[in-house]
């Protein structure tokens, strides 16, 4: 859309977002095997499921099939969006649903609904909403389902309801096992469904901190120095171990160094800032240990035994802490308020389309506040040797130099 509300190209934008989303193109590893034409594609992201994405007239068009639909659609409809409004000065992408309404000639209804209409008109306790072109109302929560999630830090909520159904690890290994000798054709669709969610998960917690990404990473791991002596209940100052993760391969540095200490420091903190930091850890550390089972699957990067059993329990030991932080006096079990002050309805978790009021919070001045920590108590801090790069979409990223190519 023009300034004026009126429908307009993007000269060019189907040619850019074929190089761009190259990494999810069938032909990535043959060129031959890949398929896309002047106004066409077809996208894969393994159980993240296929795409077609379609330009009809000034529109893109996308289409996902997939167990689990709305992380795949959300992450292409973003990239879309952000390509439009960065790159052609005046022009906005507006994200439509189409209706669900059938014609008498058994043909879908052209008409297209805004989801951000949709999601106001939800806020106002509406349930249905009129199609522009048959007149129809339709109920919201139907068509919602066929949109992109609105992007929020993962609630607490959502991550403990992820975190039960991974909660047995030795199915979590047999997933990896098969991921690695089977492909994703050896995943059940329920599988497939829960990984996808889990990079959901990730994906929204690195969003919603991109701006404190400038200064320093955001993945991390911590636990006491002295374990065997540490009481999680009763402390007031503690030296911790802080592991640092790489936001490419979302693994451990010690573990892609091949050294133990390699990745890792040490730092003083008091249980005062503890217990502020403690929502925006207990996401943090919740989502680390979702995606560990998978993301060595994902580099070909075998663990063996006791190396998954130590991460494992480091990050075992670092929820037993937060959680006991939260439950104390003066903890607080919210995960806060928005940096922007403004409360999303929206919440994609068990059922699609499904809008609640869900305080979350980035908590993105106590991550700046750990940056400010490291530096001070290790003037030459290095973050392990982490490399900071850009993405494609411009956001910073702390990665292993390994992984620095691929930026």
């Amino acid at each position: 859309m023009d300034d004026r509300g009126q429908s307009a190209t993007a000269e060019g934008l189907f040619y850019q977002l074929i190089v761009r989303l190259h990494k999810f193109s069938l032909g990535r590893a043959d060129f031959h095997q890949s398929i896309h034409w002047q106004r066409g594609l077809v996208l894969d992201d393994g159980y993240n499921g296929r795409a077609y994405l379609a330009h009809i007239g000034n529109d893109i068009r996308i289409t996902v099939r997939a167990p689990y639909p709305a992380y795949f659609l959300g992450s292409l409809t973003g990239e879309v969006k952000w390509l439009v409004e960065s790159f052609w000065e005046g022009l906005r992408c507006e994200v439509t649903v189409p209706c669900l309404v059938r014609q008498r000639d058994d043909k879908p209804c052209p008409g297209l609904f805004e989801v951000e209409k949709l999601i106001d008109s939800k806020r106002k306790n509406r349930s249905e909403h009129p199609c522009p072109i048959c007149n129809e109302w339709q109920n919201i929560d139907a068509l919602l389902n066929n949109a992109p999630p609105v992007r929020a830090v993962t609630t607490g909520s959502a991550l403990d309801i992820l975190l039960a159904e991974f909660a047995d690890m030795k199915r979590a290994q047999v997933i990896t096992y098969l991921q690695m000798r089977q492909g994703f054709a050896g995943l059940d669709t329920n599988d497939k469904k829960l990984l996808s969610r889990i990079d959901d998960a990730r994906d929204e917690f690195l969003r919603a901190l991109t701006d404190e990404a400038k200064d320093g990473p955001r993945l991390f791991s911590l636990e006491p120095v002295k374990r065997s002596r540490f009481n999680p209940k009763g402390w007031a100052k503690e030296k911790f171990r802080i592991i640092l993760w790489c936001e490419h391969s979302r693994l451990p540095l010690p573990v892609l160094y091949g050294d133990e200490n390699k990745g890792v420091c040490e730092i003083e903190l008091d249980r005062a800032w503890f217990k502020k930091a403690a929502p925006l850890l207990k996401i943090l550390n919740g989502t680390l240990r979702l995606g560990l089972p998978v993301a060595a699957a994902g580099l070909e990067l075998t663990l063996d035994e006791a190396t998954y059993e130590t991460m494992e329990g480091q990050l075992d030991l670092g929820q037993e802490i937060i959680e006991a932080s939260l439950k104390s006096k003066g903890g607080d079990n919210q995960i806060g308020d928005w940096r922007d002050g403004e409360v999303p309805d929206r919440k994609r978790g068990q059922g699609a389309g499904s809008l609640i009021s869900a305080p979350i919070s980035a908590h993105g001045s106590v991550l700046r506040e750990f940056h400010a920590l490291l530096r001070k108590q290790d003037p030459g801090c290095k973050f392990g040797g982490l490399v900071r790069v850009r993405n494609k979409r411009n956001e910073f990223l702390w990665v292993h130099p390994r992984f620095e190519g691929e930026y």
